[in-house]
C-alpha cells in the first residue's frame, strides 16, 4: 500500500511538471550536475534515537525546459545515536549511514534569469541504511621514522566494530529549495530541504530531514 501510494503521488507530479514544461514556446535539452553537504535532522522515532547529523549529496540529469528536469540523486546521511540509544545497546559507540539513490522530477516557478529560484522536488528510490556499533580500541604496529631510519611499536586508538547490520528497502523524499545564480555562468548556489521515509518492514519507516546547501550547474 505505501508503494503504491508513492508510486501515484510521484507520477502526479510528474505529470504536472510536463504540463508546465509545454506552455514554453521552444524545448531546451540540457544537461546538469550538482553537489553538496549539509546536516541531517532526525525526526519521528528516529529522533528518539538519533542526533543531528550531516549529509552528502551528488546530483546529475537533464533539463527537458526552464521549468522542468529530471535528476538522479546519491545522498549519504550520517547521524550518531544519542546517549538513551547507547544505553539500549550497552555500547559507547554507534552511529546510523544512509544513502540514497533517487529519481526525482524537478519543477523551477521562476525564469531561468532571475536572480532568485525557487523549485520543488519529488523522488522515490533504493535505501541503504546500516547501523554500526563500536568501541574503542588500541591497535599495535610498527612506525617508522624515514629521517633516523629505524622503526619501532607503537600503538594507535580506533574504533572497533563489534555489531553492524544492514537494510535495503525502497522510500520517498520531497522538499523544495532556492538557486541563486552566480554572475552570467550556468553555476548556481542552491539550498534547499526535503522530508525522507524509508520504508521499513517492522515498526515505524525512518523518517528524517537534510538539509543542503551546494552548486549545481
Amino acid at each position: 500500500m505505501k508503494f503504491r501510494i508513492s508510486i501515484l503521488s510521484l507520477c502526479l507530479f510528474f505529470l504536472s511538471g510536463i504540463c508546465l514544461a509545454q506552455n514554453e514556446r521552444g524545448f531546451n535539452v540540457g544537461g546538469g550536475a550538482g553537489f553538496g553537504a549539509g546536516f541531517t535532522v532526525p525526526t519521528n522515532r528516529a529522533g528518539n534515537s538519533l542526533n543531528n547529523g550531516w549529509n552528502l549529496n551528488a546530483r546529475s540529469g537533464y533539463n527537458f525546459s526552464q521549468f522542468f528536469a529530471l535528476d538522479l540523486d546519491l545522498t549519504y546521511n550520517h547521524n550518531d545515536l544519542n546517549s538513551a540509544a547507547l544505553a539500549r545497546f550497552h555500547e559507547p559507540n554507534g552511529n546510523v549511514g544512509t544513502l540514497s539513490i533517487t529519481l526525482n522530477p524537478v519543477i523551477r516557478f521562476a525564469p531561468r534569469g532571475s536572480r532568485v529560484q525557487p523549485y520543488a522536488t519529488a523522488g522515490f528510490g533504493l535505501y541503504r541504511r546500516n547501523l554500526t556499533l563500536t568501541q574503542p580500541s588500541t591497535v599495535s604496529t610498527l612506525a617508522c621514522d624515514p629521517f633516523f631510519g629505524f622503526c619501532f611499536p607503537a600503538a594507535f586508538g580506533v574504533d572497533q566494530v563489534v555489531a553492524s547490520n544492514t537494510t535495503y528497502k525502497d522510500g520517498f523524499n520531497v522538499g523544495g529549495g532556492f538557486d541563486f545564480p552566480l554572475g552570467g555562468r550556468r553555476l548556481k548556489l542552491f539550498t534547499e530541504a526535503r522530508y525522507s521515509r524509508m520504508f521499513t518492514t517492522h515498526g515505524s519507516d525512518f523518517t528524517f530531514v537534510p538539509v543542503t546547501f551546494g552548486f549545481h550547474w
